[in-house]
């Protein structure tokens, strides 16, 4: 995720949601210190048919 435009930024709330609208397979993860979001961390998969790999070879 892009660090948000200084003239229109993001809530953290909305940050949250775009993240985990951007996932098609994965994990958002947020982290918090002293009870404040400090970063948003996204994981995604990207899954394989078998057929996949006998096309490739």
């Amino acid at each position: 995720m892009d660090r948000p435009n200084q003239q229109n930024p993001l809530s953290i709330d909305q940050r949250i949601f775009e993240a985990i609208k951007s996932v098609r397979y994965g994990a958002v993860e947020i982290i918090i210190q002293n009870s404040k979001v400090v970063q948003i961390e996204i994981k995604e998969k990207v899954r394989f048919d078998k057929d996949d790999f006998t096309k490739t070879r």
